[in-house]
């Protein structure tokens, strides 16, 4: 059976139903999906904030990594920094994308880390907290035989 045969028979199923007629507009997958969808964009704007505040930190720190190599002696004025300065910064670009990445897709683990954050926190609450919530539910909790 297709997607869109399943969804009209379980739309048609809930307003047909004596019980559930009441109710038929808060029932089904596309009431389930849409719900899902807005706790996902509430937990992902939560979690902004703070993921926004990892990157300023992060690159104030290496900003201030880069001072301490301007004061070792790699400085701009270096008329050997010119030289293969271009694979340095393609490196240092690239390691920055993969840690960003990592961050966004949930893959960041930090020894320190106290609390996930970013796509990791989405991905605990889905795998872990939803999970949870889901199998505690009883769904013939109001149904007779």
């Amino acid at each position: 059976m297709s997607i869109q045969t399943a969804l009209a028979r379980e739309k048609d199923y809930f307003q047909n139903h004596a019980v559930y007629s009441k109710l038929s507009d808060k029932l089904g997958i596309p009431f389930l999906s849409k719900s899902l969808n807005t706790i996902l964009i509430y937990h992902i704007k939560k979690c902004i904030p703070s993921l926004n505040a990892n990157i300023q930190a992060t690159l104030k720190e290496k900003e201030r990594e880069y001072s301490t190599l301007a004061i070792s002696g790699f400085s701009k004025d270096d008329p050997l920094s010119d030289v293969d300065s271009g694979p340095l910064v393609l490196a240092l670009i690239n390691k920055f994308i993969n840690a960003y990445t990592d961050k966004i897709e949930g893959r960041f683990v930090q020894e320190v880390a106290v609390e996930l954050h970013g796509g990791s926190r989405i991905n605990f609450i889905f795998h872990e907290i939803f999970r949870k919530a889901i199998n505690e539910i009883d769904p013939f909790e109001y149904l007779t035989e």
